[in-house]
């Protein structure tokens, strides 16, 4: 099994630790005062998010634009190329370079070279390492590289529930694990019912602006779950929630390169300035970017369906990650004024997704809303 490099058990040893010398003191409770009973007003007017910190010995942030600072990948192994494709390689996932010639050693390389260049900027980058073989509810896992599918909110995570993938049920809930005993994130909500929520692929466009989607990754009732708890992850009285409806009954279909997934069809720049692939948004999202001042990069289909340049990672606003061979997005993006780092990621391509997907975002500084300046000026 696993072995727990716990920052978690760290923090209880270093709070026994301040026991003994002393360093409690009833004094720095809020709302303390010698000789009263607590006050039930204190305590039902202080927010989680002040003080799930002391709780867990760390600060969870993953809302919003802001700067990155801390991320956790998966450690990349041979399971990666699921050993029962060949039974029937028609149930499995459909993209325009074939899953099934899958370079492993080749993903090792680009994962390396991307956590290179998100340390070379200044992140932390923890690494997940999944019981070997991965299995799950129903066989041998799939896709996990891809961390970004456990939601980080400020204060703690989300567990999904799959809205198609059989071989992915377990994953989610592993990476929770995972981030609770290594790094203090728990969970804050689990989509129960029979909602449908895969809530990593969402996003932030700004600390008020939360993009989702309707599709068969997303039901209403999964949506109705999520959309309250983000809101109050924010501390704000009002949050913008964009629900894509997207064009196909697929995760991704090649032919028309719209996608289930958010992050692969709209990925965030600059306060207003975001990438998109017209043929996989609605009127109503597009609109709605459009009345707010957005300046819109746009991704032709041929680079959709090879490359998904969407699907970038945001060091900070104004400065993005993506990937190679895009190059014309490339070009409209930097056209706007935004840094671009490019990275070959072409075999993550093939088993599904991109830097985005593969990224547990845990911590980045608070960001600007809806409206700010932008880091990129005009």
């Amino acid at each position: 099994m696993v072995e727990i490099d716990s920052q978690y058990l760290r923090h209880i040893e270093a709070q026994q630790e301040k026991l003994s010398e002393g360093g409690f003191k009833l004094s720095d409770i809020p709302g303390y005062v010698p000789g009263v009973f607590p006050e039930p007003e204190t305590w039902h007017n202080i927010d989680y998010l002040d003080v799930y910190s002391r709780v867990w010995g760390r600060e969870i942030r993953g809302n919003g634009i802001g700067k990155l600072r801390e991320v956790a990948l998966t450690k990349i192994t041979s399971n990666e190329y699921n050993p029962i494709f060949e039974e029937d390689p028609a149930f499995f996932h459909k993209w325009e370079e074939p899953y099934d010639t899958l370079d492993v050693k080749l993903m090792q390389e680009q994962s390396a070279m991307y956590q290179d260049v998100l340390e070379a900027n200044g992140v932390i980058v923890h690494r997940i390492e999944f019981p070997d073989p991965p299995v799950g509810a129903f066989g041998p896992m799939m896709y996990m590289w891809a961390a970004r599918e456990l939601l980080v909110l400020n204060g703690g995570s989300v567990i999904p529930k799959l809205g198609f993938s059989a071989l992915s049920f377990g994953r989610p809930e592993y990476l929770a694990w995972w981030a609770m005993t290594h790094l203090g994130i728990p969970p804050i909500l689990t989509i129960t019912g029979k909602g449908v929520c895969e809530a990593g692929p969402c996003f932030f466009l700004a600390e008020d602006v939360f993009v989702a989607a309707l599709s068969v990754a997303f039901n209403q009732e999964g949506l109705d779950q999520l959309l309250p708890v983000v809101k109050r992850s924010t501390g704000l009285d009002e949050v913008h929630n964009l629900v894509i409806k997207t064009a196909t009954r697929d995760y991704f279909d090649p032919g028309s390169g719209a996608s289930a997934h958010p992050d692969m069809i709209i990925g965030p720049l600059d306060t207003d300035k975001v990438l998109l692939y017209p043929g996989g948004i609605d009127f109503e999202t597009l609109s709605w970017l459009v009345r707010h001042g957005y300046k819109i990069a746009e991704i032709e289909r041929d680079e959709q369906v090879l490359y998904a340049p969407a699907n970038v990672t945001l060091l900070e606003p104004g400065h993005v990650i993506m990937h190679a061979g895009a190059e014309k997005a490339i070009a409209a993006v930097r056209k706007l004024g935004v840094e671009v780092e490019v990275l070959p990621y072409g075999e993550f391509l093939k088993a599904g997704g991109g830097v985005h997907c593969s990224t547990m975002e845990i911590r980045k500084d608070p960001g600007p809303a809806l409206g700010d300046p932008p880091a990129v000026k005009p």
